[in-house]
Formats: structure tokens, sequence, C-alpha cells
């Protein structure tokens, strides 16, 4: 009998030990920070570009300086392609005019044009960043002087904030300026502030 209540004991206190030991097992490490931020706004809508191909187009007004100094319209048109949450690769062309009267009632104007290649970056939700870098013509309007265009290098650095979205519509302002170098024609600078509409 007495055998027999010893091993029932025996019995109870290893549940018990193992019990205790379960209790004692060590808490799950914490997730990953950015992946617990992946899954919470999973079903939200990003205000972050989206995936794909992007589209963009701005219109403005702006001033060039080298070749003369001039205000005129600007124009700038971006493709682009996602490459990260906050990464746009992107294929541009702008284009800037310089308007000038060389005699009274001749309006005339000289036209900076860049082919580009470069990276747009998000800095915030709504804050982006962008440079370039890439091929520019120039083309001057001038009387007995050949309207053949001449080609240099340029590189390109803008800034915008997007402020309001519709869908996959935003609607922005933006700035930028390019720096070339035109053969026969030196240094130019062109500057653009506009009003930009981007499909995502």
């Amino acid at each position: 009998m007495i055998a027999r209540i010893a091993t029932i004991l025996c019995s109870l206190g290893a549940v018990a030990h193992a019990d205790a030991m379960a209790t004692d097992t060590p808490p799950p490490s914490p997730p990953d920070p950015s992946a617990q931020e992946q899954a919470n706004e999973a079903n939200l809508v990003s205000n972050a570009p989206r995936e794909g191909m992007t589209f963009s187009a701005a219109i403005g007004a702006g001033l060039t300086l080298g070749d003369g100094v001039g205000r005129g319209p600007g124009v700038s048109f971006r493709l682009g392609h996602v490459a990260t949450p906050r990464t746009v690769l992107t294929f541009e062309v702008t284009i800037g005019t310089l308007l000038h009267e060389p005699t009274p009632n001749d309006l005339r104007h000289n036209d900076v044009g860049n082919l580009m290649a470069g990276a747009l970056y998000y800095v915030n939700t709504s804050l982006w960043v962008r440079g370039a870098g890439g091929l520019t013509l120039y083309t001057v309007s001038d009387p007995g002087q050949s309207s053949k265009p001449h080609p240099g290098i340029g590189s390109l650095v803008g800034i915008g904030v997007d402020l309001f979205r519709w869908h996959y519509l935003v609607l922005g302002i933006e700035t930028f300026s390019s720096l070339s170098v035109v053969a026969t024609r030196g240094l130019l600078l062109n500057s653009n502030l506009g009003i930009g509409l981007t499909y995502y």
C-alpha cells in the first residue's frame, strides 16, 4: 500500500515539474518592425508611389540664363518605373523657352530641350527630389542665324510636393533646374516652376 502511494506521489511530482518547466519557456522574440509595418499597412491605400509604370506632365514658367537672359514657358514630361516604395526610375523630356524681341514687334524664342534619364526619390509621403543627366539641344531663333539645334550635355535637379490625390492621379507643384554645356554656346541654365499631374 505504501509503495503504491509513493508511486502516485512521484507521478504527481513529475507532472508538476513538467508544468513548471513549461512555464519557464522564454517568450518569443519580438517581430521585425519593418515586417510589422508592412503587415499593418497591407490593407491601406498608400500615399507612396504604386507599382509599375508612372507618367508625369508639368507646365509652368521659368528663366533661362547663358546665351542671353529671358523668361518664358516651360514643360516637363516624365515616364517612370517604380523601383522601390520610395524610388522611381525616370526617363524625361524638358523644354524651357527664352522669349526675346530682336526688333520691336518681332517676338522670338530660343528653346532649351533636354532628354535625360534619372531617378526620383520620395523623402516622405508627399515631398520628393529628383536628379537626371543626358543630352541637351538648344535652338536659336534670331535674324540671320541658323535654326539648326546646337547639341550638348547636361544635368538636372528638381523638387516637388504632392498636394492632392484622386485614386491614381496626383496633383502637385514642382520646380527644376538644368545646367547644360552646349557646343558653340557655352553654359546654359534653365529653371522652371510649374504645376504637375502624375499617374501612378
